[in-house]
């Protein structure tokens, strides 16, 4: 499959050129440890320091060696990221510290329901804000809260900003943050991912919140041979035949879920992906999914049974975490096709996913977390009003934090 050189603007081998390159030069060694299908393979990765020290690990999906690709590309990101954090204490330049008010009274942040209601609870907080640049023209700079982005702000914290939001912290997520080849590649990634995220939000509030409408699911004969293909490895991996959900939002870039077909062993197997190439946006779908499940099967997340059972006490949290596939079977319709792909360079993609964003009445910002003379640069899109409430899948109690909001208010 050469799909993913539309993420990257180079294929797989040049870029694992790169990022090996690019890790060797900081004296940065790295560990893999496989699963999944061999043409699909997992591969998780532990990176350690030249003393042999572990600073970060991540995981890599994908057809063959785009998996070790995206597994050391996603370890750069974890450790720019982590870095970048770390250093916002120094940046004068680009972190300010605001009254929670000011930062609300930035036009732009009225659709961030999650920081409005941070301004009604805690009115009198300061925040630390970050430099977001407009990826449009006729934008200004945007404030944006630092802690929503920066998942390690109690580890690095910063002058000015008094944390007495603290509750708020369970909304830090690295929603929209990528590495690239360049920083087209990330951008590219990173608005996919804003796109993909906000997606499933409304896809799990559709499914376990409204809970009669008919859902859109692709029907595994009528995929093209090496997706079909895919599918049937993820079968044998998962045991049960994995269900391709629809989950295109109104934006209309096209957007698709995978999860199995019957609950397993591990609850909150899931994956998903949005592309301009609908073909591309299944496989990514396909691969995570997989990926999901022997992530979960390594039992690396020692606190997940802890956090599900705390979600008993909110029904729908639970419920969208722990991602049970019986309610959804008898809504399925196999009817849906793959839409024809869009422009296949990066430039021209990034283009269309943009302008995609302004005629729904979105703006989209990026920060950079690595310094620009750095390769294979590393930033967070930020698309204010967009939604993030999917990060419940990771059995995290939290409301819509955009503009799903709607959907918990509308009568049922």
């Amino acid at each position: 499959m050469a799909r993913a050189q539309r993420e990257r603007g180079t294929g797989p081998t040049g870029a694992l050129a790169v990022i090996e390159s690019v890790l060797a030069d900081r004296g940065l060694s790295t560990e893999l440890v496989s699963g999944g299908p061999a043409e699909f393979p997992v591969h998780r990765c532990t990176v350690r320091d030249p003393q042999g020290r572990r600073v970060t690990a991540s995981l890599g999906k994908g057809a063959g060696v785009q998996s070790r690709v995206s597994a050391l590309f996603e370890a750069w990101q974890h450790l720019q990221h982590e870095e970048g954090q770390a250093a916002l204490a120094r940046d004068r330049r680009r972190v300010r510290t605001m009254s929670v008010t000011a930062v609300v009274s930035q036009p732009e942040l009225r659709g961030e329901e999650m920081i409005q209601r941070l301004a009604r609870d805690y009115p009198d907080a300061d925040l630390a804000c970050l430099c977001a640049e407009p990826l449009g023209p006729g934008r200004s700079s945007l404030w944006y809260p630092a802690f929503s982005r920066s998942p390690s702000c109690r580890s690095h914290p910063i002058p000015g900003d008094d944390l007495r939001y603290e509750p708020y912290l369970r909304y830090a997520y690295d929603n929209g943050t990528a590495a690239g080849v360049t920083e087209s590649d990330a951008l590219l990634h990173g608005l996919l991912e804003v796109v993909e995220r906000d997606a499933l939000s409304h896809a799990l509030l559709e499914w376990y919140l409204d809970g009669g409408s008919r859902l859109s699911a692709l029907d595994p004969e009528l995929l093209p041979p090496d997706l079909r293909r895919l599918h049937g490895e993820a079968a044998v991996h998962l045991g049960a035949l994995p269900i391709i959900i629809d989950i295109t939002s109104d934006l209309g870039i096209p957007a698709y879920c995978a999860l199995p077909s019957r609950a397993g062993p591990h609850p909150g197997v899931i994956g998903s992906g949005a592309s301009l190439d609908a073909e591309y946006a299944v496989e990514r779908a396909l691969t995570e999914v997989i990926q999901s499940s022997f992530n979960l099967s390594l039992g690396v997340d020692l606190t997940l049974g802890r956090r599900l059972e705390s979600l008993r006490r909110w029904p729908l949290l639970e419920r969208c975490a722990r991602l049970d596939p019986a309610p959804l079977i008898g809504r399925l319709e196999f009817d849906a096709r793959l839409p024809e792909a869009g422009p296949e360079g990066v430039d021209e993609q990034i283009s269309v996913i943009l302008e995609t964003l302004e005629r729904a009445g979105f703006a989209a910002y990026s920060f950079r977390w690595n310094p620009e003379h750095d390769r294979c640069p590393v930033l967070t899109v930020i698309v204010p009003g967009m939604e993030t409430f999917s990060m419940v899948h990771s059995a995290v109690p939290v409301l819509p934090t955009g503009r799903a909001v709607r959907r918990l208010a509308a009568p049922r």
